[in-house]
């Protein structure tokens, strides 16, 4: 049993990496008016580093960079980089409220998927959680005999989808080495693969926007750090809901920042959502 006084850190842990990642999609969004996603992945992977490598020689011994797995660590770069160009994307394109939303499918995904990459068995009850979530993605997208051709829906299912490759990688790779080893790595190879794009076709971040590319790198390093303390103090599967005060967080900046609101259909479908995520992790809690 843990302690009460873990547990509370823990949860005020995952809430300001929950506040710091809405807060890095925010400065995307503002920063996507000039900046394209690929470069914004660049200037992220850059700022972050600058951050979390002297955390981690402080805070953890040189041996944590160290790895045997250099392969996993390629491919969970890949996905998650992948991942973060399209959730940037999406922001660009998407209400606030509306990309938040849709980021929450990414456990159905996970649940979906998982007995084909990692051979977890998935009773009728969560299979009946998965089907009423996806309807609940319907309600969000609104979807329409044009929807093969809504860019914006379909970059925001991307970008779930893409976070859900993601958190089955980390689920692999966390058995075996240390979460600030993956996070470096991830952030270190993002950068090599986008640099050159964003040095032949990018520009440099002008003074009105450098403060907003600063945020994405700067919150960026301040969720992954939060997020990998949290998990220390409890448990992924009790941390979990409070990760959905996003939708809180950003149905705020949204309308603070850009007058935007989200629909009924929306907020019914964000429910819908939630719940069957939450009907998900009590039974993996079981």
């Amino acid at each position: 049993m843990m302690p009460a006084t873990d547990i509370a850190k823990g949860v005020w842990l995952i809430l300001l990496a929950t506040l710091g990642i809405v807060l890095m999609n925010t400065c995307a969004k503002v920063a996507s008016a000039v900046h394209s996603p690929i470069e914004m992945v660049c200037y992220r992977g850059i700022v972050a580093l600058a951050i979390i490598t002297p955390y981690m020689l402080v805070t953890r011994p040189g041996a944590v960079f160290k790895t045997r797995r250099i392969k996993a660590h390629l491919y969970r770069a890949l996905v998650g980089n992948i991942a973060v160009g399209f959730v940037f994307w999406a922001y660009a394109l998407l209400p606030m409220a509306d990309a938040t939303a849709l980021m929450f499918s990414s456990p159905l995904f996970v649940a979906a998927l998982s007995p084909l990459f990692l051979k977890e068995r998935v009773d009728r009850f969560r299979w009946i959680a998965v089907g009423a979530g996806f309807a609940g993605i319907l309600l969000i997208i609104r979807p329409s005999g044009e929807i093969l051709f809504n860019t914006a829906s379909l970059v925001g299912l991307a970008a779930a989808f893409s976070n859900a490759l993601v958190d089955m990688a980390l689920r692999n790779l966390g058995r075996t080495d240390d979460p600030l080893t993956t996070v470096f790595y991830f952030l270190f190879f993002g950068v090599l693969v986008t640099a050159p794009y964003a040095v032949c076709f990018g520009t440099l971040p002008g003074r009105e926007l450098l403060p907003w590319i600063l945020g994405i790198g700067g919150f960026a390093a301040i969720q992954q750090v939060a997020k990998t303390t949290a998990y220390r103090f409890a448990e992924a599967s009790l941390l979990a809901p409070y990760t959905y005060s996003a939708i809180l967080w950003a149905t705020w900046l949204g309308w603070l920042l850009w007058g935007e609101l989200p629909k009924l259909t929306v907020m019914v479908g964000t429910l819908v959502v939630t719940g069957s995520n939450f009907f998900i992790f009590w039974k993996e809690k079981q």
